[in-house]
């Protein structure tokens, strides 16, 4: 019991500022330890994911992971601000289609064919806009400092 003491105050100074990203939406996580077991874990609010490491290779494996995420902090902080960029973009083109798909049952009963077209073209514009602000992030010509 002693022995699991100490492996617990270990891994509580080892857990001060340590994060990785989350897998699946690229948000901070910031590493928690489980109090009865003395085991790291993360969770996402953002998305809802848990990760969970459990034996003495996976928490190696784990310092290691975070050792190498603190000296490339920097690399890592812009791709995942590229990949939230684009994660934006393609929900809002996600949600405008939608949108699309919507006015012909509500618009056909509360407003002219005009009204209609108009806010289509407006709609499809934007995604355009969306699709080639995508384009030039892919093509590594826009950031986040040139918009």
């Amino acid at each position: 019991m002693a022995n699991r003491a100490g492996e617990a105050d270990k891994h509580a100074e080892a857990e001060q500022g340590s994060h990785v990203p989350c897998f699946l939406c690229s948000q901070q996580l910031n590493q928690r330890t489980d109090k009865k077991h003395a085991k790291p874990y993360f969770i996402c609010d953002a998305c809802g994911m848990q990760i969970f490491v459990r034996g003495q290779q996976g928490i190696k494996n784990l310092a290691e992971l975070v050792a190498t995420l603190r000296q490339h902090d920097f690399p890592f902080r812009e791709h995942a601000a590229v990949l939230f960029e684009i994660q934006a973009l393609l929900t809002e083109i996600r949600g405008i289609k939608k949108e699309l798909e919507k006015l012909d049952s509500i618009f056909e009963i509360f407003s002219t064919d005009e009204h209609r077209e108009r806010t289509r073209k407006l709609l499809n514009q934007r995604i355009e806009t969306l699709l080639e602000r995508l384009e030039r992030i892919a093509d590594g010509d826009d950031t986040l400092q040139t918009r």
